[in-house]
């Protein structure tokens, strides 16, 4: 709809459940223009809520309108009693189970969100927030594959074009005369010749070029050893539409600003706990839980314990059934949904005012292995969706915490990272310093590439109109697990945290190369951006 792409230009989201009301309103989408541009005067918040679209139809209706739209806002001008926004008492009980709720809607509904632009769903609470990504489930076709690149494309490419490059061009457009030049393009492939140059070849939607980079250009020739197949990139230089000679390598990259919150609290970030294996490390587990329940350590830390408001937890929650040859004779549990009852069983005895998220991740847990991955259903995990304050999300998702009405919050990207043995092994730079050990390198770098998983093969992913993790919006935080290493580290003011695990060495974990560190909590103060690394080992 041409109205949603116009507000999406502008930087507004709207939530889906408002969506679904335009949808259902049988307006055209001129009338729905009108409509969302008199909205977007009134200042709303970047994710424009139903509640905020009830709260302000009076205001709306003094505009000048057309008939049909004045029809619709009158007869919405007063907010059904099922509209709220849900919240979490201070002690951190949910007045009702928000994630059921918003489900039965779901259910209930014939609108399909993936029909639009805005590929997200969102969900409110107090002083919490969470953009999950919605999974499509239709036949793949070609064209998906091309809507993901040209997506990527055309988001990175408005970045680029901020970067002062100089005689901008699309491909097709280059003449047969030598003169400075730059283009935007995809990395399509790259390779190293005789002499020990780099040969790039870019596109873009209106064709291909090689680009050559000279190893005596030494600053410009490091560049390379980061580039990534399928990345977007910009080049400067000489050239005709035969080759391009490169006299610079631009990428999108990140720059943020730190965050510190207004009030001291906590938030803990744990992940791969592996339930159901005989190597799960149990009673560690119980360890970390009665510290967070303010039961063990010192005065001191008791006291830090008592101010932990989040928790995220980073996927691969049980070992699963059949993920790997052998799998069997590492398993105490051999059934997935007993797995999940004691992962259950487990998180219920953390204190009540402690907020959990949970994704996914991986092959372990009972959802599929193509990303973006859902919510671990219900149907296979019932006890987790009684745990009241237990966030269930996608894989990957981005959660806004510790907001209030003066401080806008700090914002989490929840990934798992399977994507990350790819380029722990295809990128010589990762390879040489042994990113395998420090997995927090890894992660600037998709950070600089403003992507979590830029090459085609990097992970298997589920396409369709938008590219799914292009970094739209730069987080405060990253968080992954998958690695079984614990690494905390910034990034251009970004935190990378990489979660620990609760497991000890398997057969599959040596297969990968991995050397875990287990029982490891990296714990952020939100007010100082001070963390401490806790061992329960």
């Amino acid at each position: 709809m041409q109205f949603l792409r116009e507000c999406l230009s502008r930087g507004y989201l709207f939530e889906s459940s408002l969506l679904q009301l335009f949808y259902d309103s049988g307006l055209g989408d001129n009338e729905l223009s009108e409509i969302s541009t008199f909205l977007l005067q009134l200042n709303p918040p970047k994710i424009v809520t139903k509640t905020f679209f009830y709260e302000n139809v009076e205001k709306l209706l003094k505009n000048e309108l057309s008939e049909s739209s004045r029809v619709f806002l009158e007869r919405n001008s007063k907010i059904p009693a099922t509209v709220e926004i849900e919240k979490i008492k201070e002690n951190g009980n949910p007045e009702k189970n928000f994630e059921k709720e918003k489900d039965k809607q779901n259910k209930q509904s014939s609108f399909d969100p993936t029909n639009f632009i805005n590929p997200y769903s969102y969900k409110h609470f107090e002083d919490v927030e969470t953009r999950d990504y919605i999974i499509n489930t239709k036949k793949i076709s070609v064209q998906d594959f091309v809507g993901v690149y040209r997506s990527r494309f055309n988001f990175l490419k408005e970045i680029l074009m901020g970067r002062g490059l100089q005689n901008l061009t699309s491909i097709n457009k280059i003449s047969n005369q030598k003169r400075n030049i730059s283009i935007i393009g995809i990395v399509f492939n790259k390779r190293t010749t005789k002499n020990k140059n780099v040969l790039l070849n870019i596109e873009d939607p209106t064709g291909q070029i090689t680009v050559l980079i000279r190893q005596d250009k030494s600053e410009l020739f490091e560049k390379t050893k980061s580039l990534l197949l399928d990345e977007v990139i910009a080049v400067s230089g000489v050239g005709n539409n035969e080759i391009i000679f490169a006299n610079d390598l631009i990428t999108v990259d990140i720059v943020k600003e730190v965050k510190h919150a207004q009030e001291e609290s906590y938030a803990a970030f744990i992940a791969d706990m592996h339930v159901g294996s005989s190597k799960f490390l149990q009673e560690n587990f119980l360890r970390f839980v009665s510290w967070l329940n303010g039961e063990i350590g010192s005065e001191k830390q008791r006291e830090i314990a008592k101010k932990v408001r989040y928790l995220f937890i980073l996927g691969d929650n049980i070992d699963g059934v059949g993920v790997y040859p052998k799998q069997e004779s590492e398993l105490l549990i051999k059934d997935v949904r007993e797995q999940y009852k004691l992962l259950a069983e487990l998180l219920s005895k953390i204190r009540k005012d402690v907020i959990i998220f949970m994704c996914p991740g991986g092959k372990h847990d009972a959802v599929r292995h193509i990303e973006p991955q859902p919510k671990i259903p219900e149907d296979m995990a019932p006890d987790l969706y009684k745990i009241e304050n237990l966030i269930l999300t996608t894989n990957p998702c981005e959660a806004k915490i510790a907001g209030t009405k003066t401080f806008p919050g700090f914002d989490v990207l929840m990934y798992h990272g399977d994507s990350y043995d790819y380029f722990m092994d295809s990128v010589e730079f990762l390879r040489v310093n042994n990113a395998k050990l420090k997995p927090d390198m890894i992660m600037h770098l998709l950070l600089k590439k403003r992507h979590l998983a830029p090459s085609h093969t990097s992970t298997t992913y589920f396409p369709g109109e938008q590219d799914m993790f292009t970094i739209e919006r730069i987080p405060d935080i990253l968080v992954s697990g998958h690695i079984h290493k614990s690494a905390v580290s910034y990034y251009n003011g970004v935190l990378t945290i990489s979660c620990s695990c609760w497991q000890s060495k398997t057969a599959l974990q040596e297969k990968f190369g991995h050397e875990p560190d287990p029982c490891k909590v990296p714990l952020l103060n939100l007010k100082t951006g001070k963390i401490n690394i806790l061992d329960f080992s």
